[in-house]
């Protein structure tokens, strides 16, 4: 999925990013302010995600020194992080330059000899995410060449976990559907119960997808509907 195809995913992509930012946050949202006042800090939001990411290696030299990546949670993570770096792109750009800006980012980056590799040193993985912290924590203006370090360094850190644009794509249309379903069941409020039985809403979500023989983004719902009918008991 590169070029034409991926260009149009990442124009979808944008657009469904649109829609749930209006719904969670109100149409002005691009303001930098939802709709009861509180601020939007979308680059807060990818270094935040960035240190989850991090956690996910052993990198502490004082604990579980003998542990292994939790990889699959570092691919979610990015596909998190992805969200908060589609709103900040669509916050700054019109959608159309937004998807090229984007797209590039991916383009650029295949087409070069990269120096990151999934085999490095765990202590090396860790470095290319926290340069993806690192620019997120920059201050000043948000502008195309901004947008575009920060892109190509999310880029990166996708190849350091082996997640392909097709692989983010299918996680991002699946966390979309769950994004839109903790909203519908009290995430705001925080009424909504996350954890189902043992097993984080995440973890159930890729157990349905699992079980998929084609992805229905409608069919998960009411999937996840049904598992959370079961365990709250409603």
């Amino acid at each position: 999925m590169q070029n034409q195809s991926s260009i149009h995913a990442i124009h979808e992509m944008l657009h469904m990013q649109s829609a749930l930012n209006k719904m969670t946050n109100g149409a002005e949202w691009r303001s930098g302010l939802t709709q009861l006042g509180k601020v939007i800090d979308w680059k807060r939001c990818i270094y935040m995600e960035a240190a989850e990411l991090i956690d996910s290696y052993p990198w502490k030299h004082w604990k579980n020194i003998t542990a292994t990546t939790d990889m699959e949670n570092v691919r979610i993570e990015l596909v998190d992080i992805w969200h908060f770096l589609l709103s900040l792109t669509l916050e700054t750009l019109e959608i159309s330059k937004a998807a090229i800006l984007l797209d590039e980012a991916f383009i650029s980056n295949s087409e070069q000899v990269s120096i990151v590799h999934c085999d490095m040193p765990i202590i090396k993985q860790v470095l290319v995410h926290e340069t993806l912290m690192r620019i997120a924590l920059e201050s000043g203006e948000v502008s195309e060449g901004y947008l575009t370090r920060l892109a190509k360094s999310f880029v990166n850190a996708c190849q350091v976990a082996e997640l392909s644009f097709e692989q983010m794509y299918q996680i991002y249309m699946a966390k979309n559907v769950l994004n839109k379903f903790r909203q519908d069941h009290g995430y705001k409020e925080g009424t909504y119960i996350k954890e189902w039985n043992g097993k984080e809403d995440n973890i159930v979500m890729f157990e349905i997808i699992a079980t998929m023989t084609d992805f229905s983004g409608d069919q998960l719902y009411l999937s996840l509907k049904e598992n959370y009918r079961l365990i709250n008991g409603s």
